[in-house]
C-alpha cells in the first residue's frame, strides 16, 4: 500500500493550495458580505486549471481522476467551502452526462462549455421543495412531442443556477413508476429556464443557490441523457462518485479548523502559560487532529474506490458523513477554544462554524449517508461468514 502522491498529483496539490493562500483565504470574509457570485476568483480558478477536472479528454477536458478533484476540493474548502463549492459545482452538474451521455452528446453539449477562455458552468437540478432525500416524489415532468421533449417543473437549492449556461435536469417521464420513471435530461439555457428565488443562508455566502423554473422548456431528444427511466440509477451513481468532492470540501475545513485553533493556543497566555500547555486544551486539539486525518483517508480511499471502478456506495457515504461531521465538531471546538475571540467576525472560525453547516445537509444528509451505509453493511451481511453460527427461532433468542 503505497500513500505516496505521482509528481503530477503532487503538483495539483501545491497548485491548489498556493492559489487559496493567495486568492480565496485573504478575501474569503469580505466576499462574503457582497453576498453575490465571487465571478473574479472564479475566473481565476478556471485560468489556473483548477475547473472541469473530470470531464474526459475527448469531451476537451483533462480527463483527470477523482482522487486529483479532492485534491483541489480540500485545498480551496480550506480557504473557504462557498468559494470551494462554487469553483468545484460543475463536478457534481457535468458528473451525470460523464456517466450517461455519449462521447457525441458531451462534444455538442459540455465541450463548448469549458474550452472558452471564461469559466461557463453547468447546473445539477434534482432538489425541488417536495422531494429532497426522496427522489421519487420529484414533480417535475417531461413529455416527449415528437423529436422533442417538454419540461415543467421547478427545482430548488439549485447551485451556480443563475449563472449556469447548462441545466442537468431529473425529470419524471412516467410519474407512475416513481424513482424508475425518473429520466435524465440536459436543458441548455433559454427563455424558458428561468431564475426564480436565490438563497439567503447562514453560511457559505461564498456559494449562490436559487430556484430554477421550467416552463414548456423544448429540448431536442437528443437531449436525454441514456434511455428513460435511466435518471435514478445515473442519479444515484454520480453521488456516489461526488460525495468524496464535498467530504474533501469537509476535510480542508475540518483542518484549518485545527490549524487556527493551534495557532491561537499557542500565542493565548492564561495562568502563566500558553492555553494549548493545559490538558484540555491539548486533548481536543489531538481530538481535533485525528478527526481531520480519517476524514482525508477515508475521503481519498472512497474517491480512489470510484476511479477504480469498485463500487463504493458505503465508503463514499462514510467519507461524506464523517468528513462533514469532523468539520462542524473541529469548527465548534475551535470557537470554544479560541473563547469570546471565536465568536467575532474578525477572526475566521465563526465563519468555519457557519460553512460547516451545510456540507452536513447538502448532497444527501448525514442521516441519509447513514441510510446508505447501513443498508450496505445489512446487504454485505448476509452472505457474511463469522466462524460463529447460531439460529435464531421463532421467539427463543439466544443467550449469549
Amino acid at each position: 500500500m503505497d500513500y505516496s502522491l505521482s509528481e503530477k498529483e503532487q503538483k495539483l496539490w501545491e497548485r491548489a493550495k498556493a492559489f487559496t493562500l493567495e486568492h480565496i483565504t485573504p478575501h474569503a470574509h469580505e466576499l462574503e458580505k457582497k453576498n453575490e457570485f465571487p465571478k473574479e476568483v472564479v475566473q481565476k480558478a478556471f485560468e489556473a486549471g483548477l475547473m472541469n477536472l473530470h470531464i474526459p479528454t475527448e469531451a476537451g477536458g483533462p480527463g483527470l481522476s477523482l482522487l486529483s478533484e479532492t485534491f483541489v476540493s480540500e485545498a480551496t474548502g480550506y480557504g473557504c467551502a462557498g468559494l470551494a463549492t462554487t469553483i468545484m459545482c460543475n463536478n457534481l452538474a457535468f458528473t451525470p452526462l460523464v456517466v450517461g451521455a455519449t462521447t457525441e452528446q458531451l462534444k455538442k453539449y459540455v465541450e463548448p462549455l469549458i474550452t472558452g477562455k471564461e469559466p461557463k458552468f453547468g447546473a445539477f437540478c434534482l432538489t425541488e421543495r417536495g422531494a429532497g432525500s426522496d427522489a421519487g416524489a420529484v414533480a417535475t415532468r417531461a413529455v416527449r412531442d415528437g423529436d422533442e421533449y417538454i419540461i415543467n417543473g421547478v427545482k430548488c437549492y439549485t447551485t451556480n443556477g443563475p449563472q449556469a449556461s447548462l441545466f442537468t435536469v431529473f425529470a419524471s417521464t412516467q410519474p407512475e413508476l416513481k424513482t424508475k420513471g425518473l429520466s435524465c435530461f440536459m436543458v441548455p439555457k433559454s427563455k424558458a429556464t428561468k431564475v426564480g428565488h436565490i438563497e439567503n443562508k447562514m453560511g457559505q455566502k461564498n456559494s449562490i443557490q436559487s430556484e430554477i423554473i421550467f416552463e414548456d422548456a423544448r429540448i431536442p431528444k437528443d437531449c436525454l441523457v441514456g434511455k428513460e427511466g435511466d435518471g435514478f440509477r445515473i442519479a444515484m451513481t454520480t453521488l456516489d462518485k461526488t460525495r468524496a468532492g464535498i467530504a474533501a470540501i469537509a476535510t480542508g475545513v475540518a483542518q484549518r479548523a485545527v490549524d487556527e485553533a493551534a495557532k491561537f493556543a499557542n500565542i493565548r497566555h492564561q495562568f502563566g502559560q500558553s492555553i494549548g500547555r493545559f490538558q484540555g486544551i491539548s486533548f481536543m486539539l489531538a481530538d481535533m487532529g485525528a478527526r481531520a486525518a480519517a476524514a482525508r483517508q477515508l475521503t481519498r480511499y472512497a474517491a480512489w474506490m470510484a476511479d477504480q471502478g469498485i463500487r463504493n456506495s458505503k465508503d463514499s457515504a462514510y467519507a461524506k458523513f464523517l468528513a462533514s461531521d469532523a468539520a462542524m465538531q473541529n469548527a465548534t471546538d475551535a470557537v470554544q477554544i479560541m473563547g469570546g475571540y471565536g465568536y467575532l467576525e474578525e477572526y475566521p472560525v465563526e465563519k468555519l462554524m457557519r460553512d460547516a453547516k451545510l456540507l452536513q445537509i447538502y448532497e444527501g444528509t448525514n442521516q441519509i449517508q447513514r441510510l446508505v451505509a447501513g443498508s450496505n453493511i445489512l446487504r454485505e451481511s448476509a452472505n457474511l461468514d463469522t466462524g460463529f453460527h447460531v439460529k435464531y427461532s421463532g421467539r427463543d433468542a439466544p443467550v449469549m
